[in-house]
């Protein structure tokens, strides 16, 4: 696990940096533009969206075999992967003098210009390009029909912490996915029928678990046993630390605690692994430390919270229009512990949140404009992410030559 504060301690920074991020602050009306730091993963492939991604093809992996599936926004966070990477996950920022500098750095010299008094409270952001070519799971029928083949998701997984002396040392990540509109430039995607596999079944026993478990690799027994939701744009859900999850193929946008523990329950739909993968996989990113799989059902998996019968309603929200007008809409994007808010500004038109204490992070999801008279854009990725330091008003506008909404995503500190 590596939070925020083991990031910054890592970090060397350079002579002269505090002087850079004050004249950028300043010069850019508060707004700090970065470079989208890309995260890498072994265990699941993409639609192709936020980079080549969508199969583990020579064209596509790195040195590891990895495919890079995940934008990590304003990430302190050093990935952790299987084959580690220096760096990988930590965001940089576009700096006055030209430089980029990791915001691990910039931390160590500016945290209170960057994060105010909230630096413990940042989370870990993502954009998620979940997909991948369509597989026919292994409890389809060999006969069925070509309908019967599925996107895959990313592999079921569940987050309770790093194990340590076998047993699981907590919290878990806890994490909450928003699901933005596709139909929009430059995805301009018309997805439809797609799921999203969240906790268990309410009848599910512990043993079809661990039978299931002692299956890691070999079928998909394992996904059959959690609860199937249709992903609708403008939906939220919060997944709490030691819940079940196999997250659907939508281009999703995430947030949770500044960590990466996981242990996954079951491989990649519809691939099966064979002799020394197998076993090596299920060492490394199954049990992770922990004895068998009795240990794993025990350590990570909270059985009450999996097996509510109103899990739906508990975690799942349509998200809330805050306020609207001619010049268009802001929203509430996640609940629970984390707090984001979406905008949606009509050409010709703009809209200012006022200053505050809390830094915001955030995206251009769709089109072009300005903010705080910064050109934003969400075709540009020097352009596209950005950091509105506190006590700095959040002004965005939509020109009217535009022809399309400008779209933009934010990220507040954790709730308390």
């Amino acid at each position: 696990m590596a939070s925020t504060a083991e990031a910054k301690r890592t970090a060397c920074p350079a002579p002269g940096l505090q002087v850079d991020i004050h004249t950028t602050i300043l010069q850019n009306n508060g707004v700090l533009l970065a470079i989208p730091a890309m995260v890498s993963r072994e265990m699941y492939s993409g639609r192709d969206i936020i980079a080549p991604n969508s199969a583990f093809t020579a064209d596509k992996v790195d040195h590891r075999n990895y495919v890079p599936v995940e934008w990590w926004i304003m990430s302190c966070t050093q990935a952790q992967n299987g084959v580690m990477k220096d760096g990988e996950g930590i965001t940089r920022l576009r700096l006055a003098s030209g430089n980029h500098v990791p915001l691990s750095d910039a931390l160590l010299v500016c945290e209170k210009d960057l994060f105010g008094d909230y630096a413990t409270k940042w989370p870990l952001t993502k954009v998620l390009d979940i997909g991948g070519r369509a597989v026919k799971p292994s409890f389809v029928a060999d006969d069925a029909s070509a309908d019967s083949k599925e996107v895959p998701p990313i592999p079921c997984h569940v987050h309770a912490g790093l194990v340590c002396n076998g047993h699981c040392q907590g919290p878990g990540k806890l994490e909450a996915y928003f699901f933005p509109p596709l139909n929009v430039p430059p995805y301009n995607l018309e997805l439809s029928n797609v799921i999203t596999r969240l906790g268990l079944k309410p009848d599910t026993t512990q043993e079809d678990v661990v039978k299931c478990l002692k299956r890691f690799g070999e079928d998909d027994s394992m996904y059959q046993l959690l609860n199937v939701f249709d992903i609708q744009p403008w939906e939220s859900w919060t997944i709490q630390e030691k819940v079940v999850h196999a997250p659907g193929p939508w281009l999703t946008f995430e947030i949770q605690r500044p960590q990466d523990d996981y242990n996954l329950l079951a491989w990649r739909l519809g691939h099966a692994l064979q002799g020394e993968a197998k076993e090596s996989l299920r060492s490394s990113t199954h049990l992770r430390g922990l004895a068998d799989d009795e240990a794993l059902l025990r350590e990570t998996i909270d059985w009450e919270m999996n097996t509510d019968p109103d899990f739906e309603s508990k975690w799942h929200t349509k998200c809330q229009v805050l306020s609207s007008g001619d010049w268009g809409r802001q929203t509430r994007l996640f609940y629970h512990d984390f707090y984001g808010e979406g905008f949606e500004i009509l050409p010709g038109h703009s809209f200012t949140r006022p200053k505050g204490p809390q830094p915001i992070a955030g995206i251009v999801w769709s089109g072009s404009g300005s903010l705080n008279g910064l050109p934003v854009s969400a075709v540009d990725d020097e352009s596209r992410e950005f950091l509105v330091c506190p006590q700095f008003p959040c002004h965005i506008e939509n020109p009217e030559s535009s022809s399309s909404t400008l779209i933009v995503f934010t990220v507040f500190p954790m709730l308390d």
